[in-house]
Formats: structure tokens, C-alpha cells, sequence
């Protein structure tokens, strides 16, 4: 959740659409510190290891900051080979989210597996109470063998209970003839062989992926083709038409979230004077307020700082080292101030701010390096019309000439 944002929204723009926030979480109302698993017994460890899925999709921003929080929460308290919630997390996070039932791997589909369409419905009717209103079925068109008497379920359960069902196509890979290379990396991945594979689905284990060569992009053409060869003895056609209207529905009412994509760091007050105040101080620092060529690019590199609204930003990365150095020597056991921050990195280096700053050591005016290759006018941030911008940086005072 935290690296889709930009990469998805440009992608949709792109191509004019709008984009959905949705994640497949894993699922584990059995989970324990992973310190505390070799102490269980064998059959609480069995209950500990499986991870379920189920799919979470926001309708709002508030559904938005939830998925992200349950992403959150699951890597950092919920681990266990894979990130994981529990109940009471989805419980607590659930608003503005639609949860489905998701594929034949969720807590549903293997209750039905292990016990049958009795310990299944047992299943539904929890996450029906656990998501009220919030909840709806899902079918896919798959070659995989369980999917479906799985399917054939899920209806019945949409006929008892009345909720809304969606289609969707299962995709592990773009374009149809990418299967095959799919298959080779999971058989590499899993160190196993077409033979091994083989012999697993025929003694009835799970080897999903590499049974089902279905799972690319379909169109909806392709889609209908699959229903027509494969599902209408068991999806009615008036219920697959339902199936892809409610999916439409969903995308519709799903697809307004609004993301602030602004600079979310702390504002301090004052920043810009107190961003100066510092800079002067840092020219006396460094030895160099008496060196006009400084000061010319100081005032170049102060103003479009301002303008981007970025001075609130040098002075958390300055309390940032500052507070590096103060506490390396009680840490370490030495005076590491040094090795706490260092001289500085990439493209940082080469402004001026940051060395009077003290968060670089390096001075970008000695060794000719640019600050435009850190920011420039046309590079991150947002440009702010603020009384600062029409203002030149002070000339030295007499003592500093």
C-alpha cells in the first residue's frame, strides 16, 4: 500500500481512468509473537501457520487510511511468513471498506473445503456479522479443479442470505502466453518439477498456480467465453450478468477516493525567518560570511526554498543530525558524532543550505557542485506565494563583510 500511490494514480491518468485502492490481505485470527510459536503444540502451531485471504477494497479516504493501516499493522505486529491481521484488527478498521469472500484460499473457501458447505456457511456468517453491509460474494472463472463446486456454493449462499455478488478474473500475469513462463518461475522458485507437480494435484495437495493456466488479463469477451465453456452449469446466466453489473457498481462507488498528495511534514511557525537566522549563523560557522560568492548563492538557493515551501524541511533534517550527534557519544561509547551523520550524500550535496545547516559536510561552492541537481523550480514540493518570495536575502551585517 505504501509504494502503489504514485506509480497507480499516474498509470490511471494516464490512460483516463480512475483508480481503485484496494489490497488481498492474509488473514489470522490464530496469530502469536513468532517468538512464542516453538513453544505451542503441534496442533496450535497448525492453526498459527495458515495465512487466509480476503479482499479489501476503500470506498472512501477514510476506507483508504484504513487498508493502509491494516497493511501497516500486519508488517509490523502481525508477521509470520507473511503479513498478517487478525479479526479484531479487520473489525477495528473496517469503515469505508467493502470486504468480499474472496478466493477459494480465504478463511471461507477452506472452511468449505475442510468441512463442506455446512462449516463454509459457518464461515460466511461471521464475516457477515463481522462486516454488516459491508460484505459481499465473489466467483471466478478458473481452470483450478475446486473452483468450481466452490463457486456452486457461493451461490447458494447468495440465494439464502440475499447479498451482492461480484465476478472477477484472478490475474498473476498480463498477457495470456506469459503462462507458461509463470509456471517455470514458481517451479524454480519452489524447487520442484512438472513431474512433482504432477504427482502433487493427482494425491489432491493444492498446487493451484501451476494447475491453472487461466490467470492472465481477460476482456470481458474472454470472460463470457470462459462462463460459456466452463461455469453455466453451474452460474446461472441471469446470475453472471448480476455478478458483472454489481462489479461495474462497485468500481463506481469505489473509485472516489480523493488522495492528498501534498507535503505532509510537520509545519514549523516561523519557519522561513528562523530557516535564515540559522543560515547566517551557519555562514559565520563555516568561516565564509565574508565571501560574496556565498552569499549570491545563498540567496538563490533561500528563496526557491521558501517558495517550495521547503524550510520547515531543512530545519527537521538539522534537529534530525543535530540530535544524531548529541546522542552518538552515549550510544557508542566514543565521540561518533561524526559517523552518527557523516558528510552527506547524493545529490544533498550539492547545496549550500544544507552544509551551513550542518546536515552535510561538504561545501557544493569548493567543489563546484550544483544545487539545481537537488531542486530546482521544476522539481518536487509546491510553489507557495508568500511574502518571502518578493524579499532578498539581507545583505551581511558589517561584522561579517
Amino acid at each position: 500500500m505504501m509504494g502503489v500511490v504514485p506509480r497507480q494514480i499516474k498509470a490511471c491518468e494516464k490512460a483516463g481512468r480512475k483508480p481503485i485502492f484496494a489490497i488481498e490481505l492474509y488473514v489470522n485470527n490464530n496469530h502469536v509473537d513468532r517468538e512464542l510459536v516453538k513453544d505451542l503444540s503441534p496442533e496450535e502451531k497448525e492453526l498459527v501457520k495458515h495465512s487466509y485471504h480476503l479482499l479489501a477494497i476503500a470506498q472512501n479516504n477514510i476506507g483508504y487510511k484504513n487498508i493502509v493501516q491494516l497493511s501497516s499493522w500486519a508488517w509490523l505486529n502481525g508477521y509470520y511468513k507473511k503479513p498478517r491481521v487478525t479479526h479484531e484488527q479487520l473489525i477495528k478498521h473496517r469503515e469505508g471498506v467493502l470486504f468480499t469472500s474472496c478466493c477459494y484460499n480465504s478463511e471461507i473457501g477452506r472452511a468449505f473445503d475442510r468441512g463442506g458447505e455446512e462449516a463454509g456457511e459457518e464461515m460466511l456468517r461471521h464475516y457477515m456479522q463481522m462486516f454488516p453491509g459491508q460484505f459481499c460474494l465473489e466467483i471466478m472463472l478458473l481452470d483450478f479443479v475446486k473452483q468450481k463446486p466452490y463457486d456452486a456454493f457461493i451461490i447458494k449462499m447468495k440465494e439464502k442470505y440475499g447479498l451482492p455478488i461480484i465476478v472477477t478474473n484472478d490475474v498473476h500475469y498480463c498477457n495470456k502466453e506469459d503462462s507458461q513462463q509463470q509456471r517455470y518461475m514458481l517451479m524454480i522458485r519452489n524447487n520442484t518439477t512438472i513431474k512433482d507437480v504432477l504427482l502433487k494435484a493427482e494425491g489432491g495437495e493444492d498446487v493451484f498456480e501451476l494447475q491453472d493456466a487461466n490467470l492472465w488479463m481477460k476482456s470481458e469477451d474472454e470472460m463470457n467465453e470462459k462462463w460459456l465453456e466452463m461455469y453455466s452449469d453451474v452460474i446461472p446466466l441471469e446470475i453472471y450478468e448480476e455478478a458483472k453489473r454489481t462489479t461495474v457498481d462497485v468500481c463506481e462507488m469505489c473509485k472516489g477516493v480523493q488522495l492528498d498528495r501534498g507535503v505532509k511534514l510537520p509545519q514549523i511557525p516561523d519557519s522561513d525567518d528562523m530557516f535564515l537566522d540559522y543560515l547566517r549563523r551557519g555562514m559565520k560557522w563555516r568561516g565564509v560570511s565574508g565571501k560574496r560568492e556565498y552569499w549570491d548563492r545563498l540567496k538563490e538557493e533561500y528563496q526557491l526554498i521558501c517558495r517550495k515551501g521547503f524550510s520547515s524541511y531543512f530545519l527537521i533534517q538539522k534537529q534530525m543530525t543535530d540530535e544524531a550527534r548529541r546522542v552518538a557519544p552515549e550510544i557508542m561509547g566514543w565521540d561518533a558524532s561524526d559517523e552518527a551523520v557523516g558528510p552527506g550524500r547524493g545529490s544533498a550535496a550539492g547545496s549550500l543550505a544544507c552544509f551551513l545547516l550542518g546536515i552535510t559536510d561538504v561545501d557544493p561552492i569548493r567543489h563546484d557542485l550544483l544545487f539545481s541537481r537537488f531542486l530546482n523550480e521544476n522539481r518536487g514540493g509546491r510553489t507557495m506565494k508568500i511574502r518571502f518570495t518578493q524579499v532578498p536575502l539581507p545583505e551581511p551585517l558589517d561584522e561579517e563583510k
